[in-house]
């Protein structure tokens, strides 16, 4: 996102940080600590961004009840990526030590659910069913997408329509709900909030769908680990392009080499040329080129959602894009 994005927003984004920041502030210690360190790097903020300039498509001045969307939305999605990182067994996190490897699986796991209990008990305080209607419905989802993906990692039988039920779910959801706490809060009639919905549901698969492209490239600038996505024997949709590609000796041996991977994680070095080998074939198969057009067209979609609201707001499309097409 260019500079000029943020300083069209700098008023709304500095108030949402005070905001944010008093409601995370913890009862004691251990919380405010870990809490630090989950919020040391603050990324983009893609989501809260989205919500209130959702909101501004139909209310210029941002509501309260928007920067508390914001918030709580944002707080949400801190919670899964903590979750996220002791499934994965993850040691990093936007190139700092993740909550597990410094404060342990067990601190990980609470703090993420203190986090999301926080998060409702600020909705009900303010007594705003519906807002924590969004939000359960969305955790839910989120949650779903994750057994989904557990359940089907590194099994041949994965194929799009399973690629698609988890990051509709994992990703997308969140997007969308982004968008309709947005249009809610703004005071913006049913059909209305469903356009909003919808916008950040097929932003959100373009974005996921980039940014498994950036787990192959050795040359992203992602803080992504290179190849991770296959060592963890995750499905993206470039490999499930690959091996619609392919014979069944090539499709078993691909997968014994997932295998084998998933295996050795701890051993990145020793198994390096498999991986790049495995990602030559997909690169080769046209996988990347495949999966570039899916984004380019769910990205289209998203413009096409905005497009019918009518309601023309630059910085929005500014964050549409940028987040259609992650760096």
């Amino acid at each position: 996102m260019s500079l000029d994005f943020y300083q069209e927003i700098a008023e709304e984004t500095s108030l949402f940080e005070k905001k944010f920041h008093a409601l995370i502030s913890g009862d004691f210690p251990l919380i405010d600590n870990i809490n630090k360190q989950i919020f040391k790097s603050k990324g983009k903020q893609l989501r809260p961004l989205l919500v209130l300039l959702s909101h501004k498509l139909f209310r210029p001045k941002v509501a309260e009840q928007a920067y508390l969307a914001a918030s709580l939305i944002e707080i949400v999605h801190a919670a899964s990526l903590v979750h996220d990182d002791v499934v994965d067994m993850a040691d990093l996190r936007r190139g700092n030590p993740s909550v597990r490897s410094l404060f342990g699986n067990k601190a990980a796991v609470l703090a993420g659910d203190y986090l999301l209990a926080n998060a409702f008990l600020k909705a009900y305080d303010e007594s705003d069913n519906q807002l924590l209607l969004f939000l359960v419905e969305v955790i839910r989802k989120m949650s779903e997408g994750e057994l989904i993906q557990l359940e089907h990692a590194g099994l041949p039988q994965s194929d799009y329509q399973t690629y698609f039920r988890v990051i509709e779910r994992k990703t997308a959801a969140l997007f969308g709900c982004c968008c309709q706490c947005g249009a809610y809060t703004a005071g913006a009639n049913g059909k209305e909030i469903e356009t909003a919905r919808e916008i950040g549901m097929n932003a959100g698969i373009a974005f996921q769908i980039k940014d498994d492209l950036l787990d192959m490239d050795p040359l992203a600038r992602s803080g992504k680990t290179y190849g991770n996505d296959l060592k963890e024997g995750k499905l993206t949709l470039p490999v499930l392009y690959y091996l619609q590609q392919c014979g069944k000796d090539e499709r078993n041996a691909f997968f014994s080499s997932i295998q084998t991977l998933t295996e050795h994680q701890q051993s990145p070095q020793a198994y390096a040329p498999l991986l790049d080998r495995l990602l030559l074939q997909v690169r080769q198969a046209g996988g990347l080129d495949y999966a570039r057009q899916q984004a380019e067209a769910y990205a289209q979609k998203a413009f096409e959602a905005y497009h019918r609201l009518r309601r023309p707001l630059p910085a929005f499309e500014t964050l549409l894009s940028s987040i259609c097409q992650p760096d």
